[in-house]
């Protein structure tokens, strides 16, 4: 989460000095692809799902309609585009291809090889599931980022807009999808405030900094410098996606997939990925997914 100084002729409002990706025609088919698997999960869940989904695996947990979904995406996208800076951070370049191979390798395996472990053990519902999340999600995957060291370069400019433009992204897409006076949130007055703060400790430290490591810092850091800026965000998008695929919504496997893909992949999935690439500021990915979580149950807490 450290910075350095970019280095070469040009700044920050300058255009990118890195390398082109090393593998371009296969980042854009990755773009391609990403674009349509969202089209069709969304359409998949107009047909199927018209009232909407739940957002949350809570019990007593709304059904959220898409649109309450799309528009803190768009509104979050449409000011990552206008806000500093006005040309994107230089891309991580790769040093060693075998080896940055090897790395994104190890975390796509771990990150498929999670859902399964937790399918198969039911350890999603005992108190060690987030040790188990911890061990496969960060641990592996961060053991792979130092055997492999060394092998992707990126600059960090150490500039005011890597701090104050996110911050304005995440203030304004927590406004519009956690507190704007149209959602309607699940019931947690039920539960013991410790048990609440428990859950919501344990949740910040294995899905706001731990899915954020793996998924935005590591992975695609990996994927753009090998893929391109939106064949990276399409992979690592889809892959943080199909970590939530799961049997919260009773109507099928089609509809899981498309809800996994619309309300964590296009829902939440999507503006961290921008949030990474344009200002690789992880400090901020971790705190608007820390929101994303929990600020309903902070403000059950508080209230």
């Amino acid at each position: 989460m450290t910075s350095t100084p970019v280095t070469g002729p040009t700044g920050p409002t300058g255009p990118p000095d890195g390398p082109c990706p090393v593998a371009p025609r296969a980042g854009r088919a990755a773009a391609v692809g990403g674009a349509v698997t969202a089209a069709a999960s969304l359409t998949v869940l107009l047909v199927l799902a018209p009232d909407g989904l739940a957002r949350s695996a809570d019990p007593g947990s709304p059904l959220v309609p898409s649109w309450h979904l799309l528009l803190p995406t768009a509104v979050a996208l449409a000011l990552v585009g206008v806000l500093p800076p006005r040309a994107d951070l230089p891309a991580p370049r790769v040093a060693d291809r075998r080896r940055v191979l090897a790395a994104v390798a190890v975390m796509l395996g771990a990150a498929a090889v999670f859902p399964l472990v937790v399918a198969s053990t039911g350890v999603g519902a005992r108190a060690e599931y987030h040790l188990v999340k911890v061990a496969v999600l960060v641990l592996v995957p961060g053991v792979a980022v130092l055997a492999t060291r060394g092998s992707l370069t990126a600059d960090r400019p150490r500039v005011a807009w890597r701090w104050w433009a996110p911050a304005v992204v995440v203030l304004v897409w927590t406004l519009l999808a956690q507190a704007a006076p149209w959602l309607q949130h699940g019931d947690y007055s039920a539960y013991p405030a410790d048990l609440l703060l428990a859950a919501g400790v344990a949740t910040a430290l294995t899905a706001g900094v731990g899915e954020e490591l793996l998924y935005r810092v590591w992975l695609q850091t990996r994927l753009e410098a090998l893929l391109g800026r939106w064949g990276g965000i399409a992979v690592a998008t889809l892959a943080f996606a199909a970590l939530h695929v799961g049997s919260r919504h009773g109507q099928g496997l089609l509809v899981e997939v498309a809800g996994a893909v619309v309300l964590q992949g296009l829902g939440f999935g999507l503006v961290a990925a921008f949030l990474w690439s344009r200002y690789r500021n992880a400090w901020l990915t971790v705190a608007l997914h820390v929101l994303a979580n929990g600020y309903v149950v902070a403000a059950e807490l508080l209230g």
